[in-house]
């Protein structure tokens, strides 16, 4: 399956989304922390509603969250034994 992206389409939304809502990939503990205050805000709207037209959008800022996370928090184990 081709997907056939009009880009010229693309990075208007895309410029206008990120005005809207910070969203980008974390590199800081300052994107961070505006990244997860995002997060809380849209489940404050979203709740659990699997339906809710944002639902994915907190699926996405929650990966790049878990991603973040995955990647910057050290390792409780490896410090212990």
């Amino acid at each position: 399956m081709n997907t056939i992206i009009d880009y010229q389409r693309l990075l208007p939304a895309w410029q206008t989304l990120q005005l809207v809502a910070p969203i980008a990939h974390i590199e800081s503990e300052a994107d961070y922390e505006q990244t997860t205050t995002l997060l809380n805000s849209l489940l404050d709207l979203v709740r659990d509603d699997a339906k809710h037209p944002l639902y994915s959008l907190v699926a996405v800022v929650g990966d790049l969250i878990e991603a973040y996370e995955i990647n910057h928090q050290p390792l409780a184990t490896a410090n212990s034994h």
